[in-house]
């Protein structure tokens, strides 16, 4: 098996991937994405929405875009039932968590991160407030869900919830800290412990801070 991850270490989405990898025990080489015109063409030739990571199975000859689908191309690879529950209801847990983290805790990040390096000329402060509003229904709705004791986002069990929550919501945070959330502040906690995290941080060490936010104080 041979695969090879598109990827900056540093990106939320690739660390994502990078988690279930560790997690899951799976050998790959980064291909680092570093914005130079010859790495772009290769990369958009795999990955033509441009977006990271794309993950290229040679063996089988297979592409695969989008973190959460690439994740669970991984978990089959390694046998199935690591990342995704068997059970259907538990599976759907995951799949709900997953989605709210890429869509109401990456989205508004992300879009808040291009206003504030003026991607988009003036950073328009609005939209930025929206995007900020946005973020902390996600805290709020995040911590109901965790208020019931569970260890992990979805359950007991480490899934692709948890994979995408490491590094979104470590990036999240700079821009709308947890504040009284306890349940929240504790599962960060230990995602922040988490091996395969821990790893995936040291990859993008040396990068140093890409993040136009000061780190979290709350």
């Amino acid at each position: 098996m041979a695969l090879l991850l598109w990827s900056h270490p540093y990106a939320g989405y690739g660390q994502k991937a990078a988690v279930a990898l560790y997690e899951l025990g799976l050998t790959f080489e980064l291909r680092l994405v570093d914005g130079s015109p010859d790495v772009m063409a290769r990369f958009m030739a795999v990955s033509p929405f441009g977006k990271m990571p794309a993950l290229v199975d040679t063996d089988a000859g297979r592409t695969v875009i989008e973190s959460s689908i690439v994740i669970e191309y991984l978990d089959g690879l390694a046998g199935g039932g690591r990342l995704f529950p068997a059970d259907a209801a538990q599976a759907l847990e995951v799949r709900l968590i997953d989605r709210i983290l890429d869509t109401y805790v990456g989205g508004p990040m992300n879009r808040i991160v291009f206003n504030r390096l003026g991607r988009a000329g003036e950073p328009h402060a609005g939209a930025m407030a929206n995007d900020e509003r946005e973020l902390a229904t996600a805290w709020d709705m995040l911590e109901a869900r965790l208020s019931d004791g569970r260890t992990w986002a979805a359950g007991e069990s480490f899934s692709l919830a948890d994979c995408g929550a490491a590094p979104l919501m470590t990036y999240a945070r700079r821009l709308v800290p947890f504040g009284d959330r306890p349940f929240l502040r504790a599962y960060h906690a230990r995602l922040m412990a988490r091996p395969s995290f821990v790893k995936a941080l040291e990859d993008a060490a040396p990068f140093g801070d890409l993040m136009p936010a000061s780190p979290a104080q709350d």
